[in-house]
């Protein structure tokens, strides 16, 4: 598994002043690749720091794009920008962010340390890993997501491409281009923003959210990471999927008969439709899943 997982690595850029204004990305920034995904509201480069002379990603957003994001984001506050959110959250299991502020052409740009690695989705399509690696790159995902909501944010895009895992099977949780405050006014309903396969029933129907509507998120990257199924697959329509909700969800035990029946339980309440019934807390999560087998026991 490792041999298989060896061409990635994360570099370590040392740090400059944190906010920046008016800088000319062409002079200070040499592109190496674009490595933006489809559908991004940003570009977002492998690039070298010429101050530091450091590799870095360097994420630029697309300013009509970031600015509808912002407006849907809360009718009643303005939503920091991606880099002050982003920059506040400091753990091993989430991407670092080195520095943010705007360009000589008024875009919002961050700097980020460089992750050369593959997301969940990758992990999946190419077989990657056991069942217990699985598990284990789950907890430490937890980990990333749980630090978010200690630093007062909910991220608001859980998805499999928003975790990527390096040459040294190390977790990182990236990407605050939807995250908000965890305060009242972005906890209001309307901003049904994030990736329609992973949002919880309360953010589709527009009700009030709060961070448990990453627990559900997580708990479907989780269900598929370790079924290969969604716990409510329906074609990619928010009306279907609020229908499907309304069924019982996949049973993992029975898509999955070797996982263990604690793990199957874990599943089961990440992905719970009514929030009150979801595991309440990320924090609790990764301790749980390290305690548990990942499989039943030989018959």
């Amino acid at each position: 598994m490792i041999g298989r997982l060896k061409g990635m690595f994360a570099a370590s850029p040392s740090e400059g002043q944190p906010c920046r204004t008016g800088v000319v990305l062409q002079k200070r920034f040499m592109i190496q690749s674009d490595i933006s995904s489809q559908g991004s509201m940003s570009r977002v480069y492998k690039a070298m720091d010429t101050e530091t002379g450091k590799t870095i990603c360097l994420k630029v957003q697309n300013r009509e794009q970031n600015e509808a994001a912002v407006a849907r984001a809360s009718r009643h506050e303005a939503r920091p920008p991606e880099g002050a959110i982003a920059i506040q959250v400091r753990h091993p299991n989430v991407i670092r962010t080195l520095e943010y502020g705007s360009t000589s052409n008024g875009e919002h740009y961050l700097v980020m340390e460089y992750i050369n690695g593959v997301s969940f989705d990758r992990v999946q399509e190419a077989k990657l890993g056991r069942t217990a690696e699985r598990v284990e790159w789950l907890a430490q995902a937890a980990e990333g997501l749980a630090a978010v909501h200690e630093a007062g944010f909910i991220h608001h895009d859980v998805n499999p491409r928003n975790f990527l895992i390096n040459r040294d099977q190390k977790v990182k949780l990236i990407d605050f281009g939807l995250s908000v405050p965890n305060t009242a006014a972005f906890r209001k309903p309307g901003n049904r923003t994030g990736c329609l396969l992973f949002m919880a029933p309360e953010l589709l129907r527009r009700e009030p959210i709060d961070e448990r509507i990453d627990i559900f998120g997580f708990g479907v990257v989780a269900y598929a990471l370790l079924t290969d199924r969604h716990p409510y697959d329906t074609p990619a329509s928010a009306n279907t999927l609020l229908q499907r909700f309304s069924l019982p969800a996949n049973d993992p035990a029975r898509l999955k008969p070797k996982l263990s029946d604690e793990l199957c339980e874990v599943l089961r309440s990440l992905t719970a439709v009514n929030k009150r019934d979801r595991w309440p807390l990320m924090a609790t999560l990764s301790e749980r899943l390290r305690s548990i087998p990942p499989k039943r026991p030989p018959a």
